[in-house]
């Protein structure tokens, strides 16, 4: 597991220094390739996992007179989350190799592209408070340049936006750490739920309150998302797909990994107060998207709309709605990451992100138009694509909670979400082509390859969804005994 964190850290300078003497193109397959070799050792854990054993790797460390534990876990719950961010990233990286041939400094884009990834899958790996931290501060550094230095418009004012409410969440976690730490006397994930077990209730509340925000913030839930319209609509399209296809899925990971195993007993008091939160952000974030033309912050919005079923079906507290919350991590990871590349290749070939400027693609880029359909559906939950079955869980885990209203209010969102992407669909796609767009062709090779992938996914996985099921319904078990025993 170490390894696969160190493989993209340690490319990252190597890309930094050998950049200018390789070029863009060997930047990129560098990248490419760190990032092919930690979703490859990622995945091979399956092995230990799927046993039921956790794979545990513990590295002492004395800093003066302290010792940290840095420890690194596999198991279910974090097996196909890691191997999402990392594949994700691989398929960005190749994306970026003909999309970034424009931008300046490209080498150290790579290099920040890779520690950014680093950062992501050590969050997700980490079994000590102090080293998540570190990890989740790292994912914001790299990624505030990378959407300051290589965005669009007001790139920097974006950026600093960005910075300043993600630093704010980091600083309400860093504070419920250490609040932890001094109630608790550890760090070490594995030991706290059962040292929390004797901690007064109040001290309990406050400590798992002061975590939610900080992951609520990365997460993005309403009213803690306005940094996503601009930071995912600005930055540029390969950083779109990872802020919104993977790392938003951090903050999901978190409040399950942490809020929701450590402080089982004070989350039940709450759970339908976030449950109502949670539906008031699909149909925020899905109304928002409704209202936009321009083509990435419809796509912005629409994930602060997502955002909103993942954690309905966290908060339903059911294994059902669990394995949907988790499967739905899975699958809009993979229909973002296809329609913000497919916004790109628009972008790329048009120069237009405006969608009423745009008509009558789909003869001139048949493949981007199947994408972007495939994409849209998916997320719409449409069967047979991915999105339908993971919703579906969602939705019943939400009837199963009991949570009637809330449910059938979460399902209208899903009209709502149909409704504006068909409609980007038709005015992007169809209709008559204007005149400047005439000569407009298909996106490059390197562009439409993960797009190709991504689309195959969002079919496979709703078809063969049991695949992907595997991994996470004992995910969703083990959480579902953590809360029936508080």
């Amino acid at each position: 597991m170490l390894l696969a964190i160190l493989v993209p850290m340690g490319t990252a300078p190597l890309c930094f220094v050998a950049g200018k003497r390789i070029g863009r193109v060997g930047s990129g397959l560098l990248a490419t390739a760190a990032l092919a070799i930690s979703t490859g050792l990622l995945a091979f854990s399956w092995e230990t996992v799927s046993t039921g054993r956790k794979l545990i790797e513990n590295y002492g460390v004395w800093i003066g007179l302290f010792k940290l534990d840095v420890i690194f876990m596999q198991d279910y719950l974090s097996l196909a989350i890691s191997v999402l961010i990392s594949g994700i990233s691989m398929l960005a990286a190749i994306y970026s190799i003909a999309y970034m041939g424009h931008e300046h400094n490209q080498e150290m884009y790579f290099s920040a592209l890779l520690m950014f990834v680093a950062g992501m899958i050590g969050v997700v790996l980490s079994a000590n408070l102090i080293l998540f931290y570190l990890f989740w501060e790292l994912m914001l550094i790299p990624s505030y340049f990378l959407i300051a230095y290589w965005g669009t418009g007001r790139a920097r004012i974006v950026g600093f936006k960005y910075f300043m409410f993600t630093h704010a969440g980091a600083a309400c976690l860093l504070f419920g750490i250490l609040l932890t730490y001094s109630v608790t006397g550890t760090f070490n994930l594995i030991d706290l739920p059962q040292k929390l077990s004797e901690v007064a209730a109040g001290t309990l509340r406050v400590i798992m309150t002061l975590m939610f925000i900080g992951f609520a913030v990365k997460f993005a839930v309403f009213p803690l998302h306005t940094w996503l319209p601009d930071a995912h609509a600005e930055a540029p399209t390969p950083i779109s797909v990872l802020l919104s296809g993977v790392m938003i899925k951090t903050g999901a990971y978190a409040i399950i990994r942490i809020t929701l195993t450590l402080f089982p007993s004070e989350l039940v008091k709450v759970a339908y107060a976030l449950s109502v939160l949670a539906v008031a952000t699909m149909l925020w974030g899905g109304l928002m998207a409704f209202a936009q033309t321009d083509i990435k912050r419809m796509l912005a919005y629409s994930s602060v709309s997502q955002v909103g079923y993942i954690l309905f079906g966290i908060m339903s507290l059911t294994v059902l709605g669990l394995s949907g919350g988790l499967f739905n991590i899975i699958t809009h990871g993979v229909a973002k990451s296809l329609l913000f590349m497919s916004a790109g290749a628009i972008i790329y070939r048009t120069g237009i992100r405006d969608i009423t400027k745009l008509g009558g693609l789909a003869e001139k880029m048949p493949i981007t138009a199947i994408a972007t359909l495939c994409g849209g559906l998916s997320i719409a939950g449409t069967p047979p694509f991915a999105g339908f079955a993971s919703e579906w869980m969602i939705f019943a885990g939400g009837f199963k909670a009991g949570y009637t209203i809330l449910a059938a209010l979460a399902i209208v969102a899903t009209i709502v979400t149909a409704g504006y992407y068909l409609r980007m669909v038709k005015r992007v796609f169809f209709g008559e082509c204007p005149e400047n767009l005439t000569h407009t062709k298909e996106a490059p090779l390197s562009m439409l390859l993960p797009m190709s992938i991504l689309t195959f996914l969002t079919v496979a996985f709703g078809i063969f969804a049991f695949a992907p099921l595997q991994i996470v319904y004992p995910a969703a078990e083990a959480i579902a005994k953590i809360i029936a025993g508080a």
